[in-house]
């Protein structure tokens, strides 16, 4: 063999060597650049897993946290069909705070009828009269934006202040807080919209006139 022979076959040797090594290292690189990418994804998946059982966690602690409010929306949304049990709560709370009421009114309504009214007589507590067009009134009551299935309706309320009043039962300014804060603390007519107070006639009585607006709420 010549020695011209053996260097063609030496640099074909090389030559095919280099080839193979490159094509290695392509395929290696390849290799490995979708294994990284593979990483990088798992990584990001994890991560996103990690933030969304974090949030789980906080989300269920902060139900754990707000539940107390779901059995307090409970119990301070009535559950009553209509009016009748917020008129006699109305009448109770007024003879408690040593009110006469004269009229408790409801709006008109759309079922026919004029406005309705649940005349109350004297001071005793016993139940006020609710006519057809009071309990019709529920047709004029309106939604409670957020809250599903419960309605406001509109009440004016009017104490008695006939001179024959026996004192214990005279509207003054100190029962009216009290009957005030008595309609707040009540489920049913929590909301106080308008007091009118008119003022005592002269400087020598304590006594006083004021009409109410409020809303009681409904389950119809």
């Amino acid at each position: 063999m010549s020695s011209k022979r053996l260097r063609l076959i030496l640099l074909i040797s090389i030559a095919v060597l280099s080839l193979g090594f490159l094509g290695t290292y392509i395929v290696g690189m390849s290799l490995l650049s979708k294994k990284s990418q593979n990483m990088v994804d798992l990584r990001s998946e994890s991560k996103s897993l990690d933030a969304q059982l974090e949030s789980l966690s906080l989300a269920k602690k902060e139900a754990e946290q707000y539940s107390y409010f779901k059995d307090v929306a409970k119990s301070v949304i009535p559950n009553d069909k209509d009016q009748a049990q917020a008129v006699l709560d109305i009448v109770r709370m007024a003879n408690e705070s040593g009110i006469s009421l004269q009229s408790i009114i409801f709006p008109a309504s759309t079922l026919g009828g004029s406005s309705g009214s649940a005349p109350v007589a004297g001071a005793a507590p016993s139940t006020p009269p609710i006519t057809s067009s009071t309990s019709a009134a529920i047709s004029q009551a309106k939604p409670v934006a957020g809250i599903k299935g419960l309605y406001s309706l509109k009440v004016t309320i009017t104490p008695d202040i006939s001179l024959g009043l026996p004192p214990n039962k005279q509207v003054t300014y100190a029962k009216m807080l009290d009957f005030l804060q008595r309609i707040e603390r009540n489920r049913r007519t929590a909301q106080i919209t308008t007091v009118g107070i008119q003022p005592k006639t002269s400087e020598t009585t304590k006594v006083i006139n004021f009409s109410l607006d409020l809303n009681i709420f409904i389950k119809p």
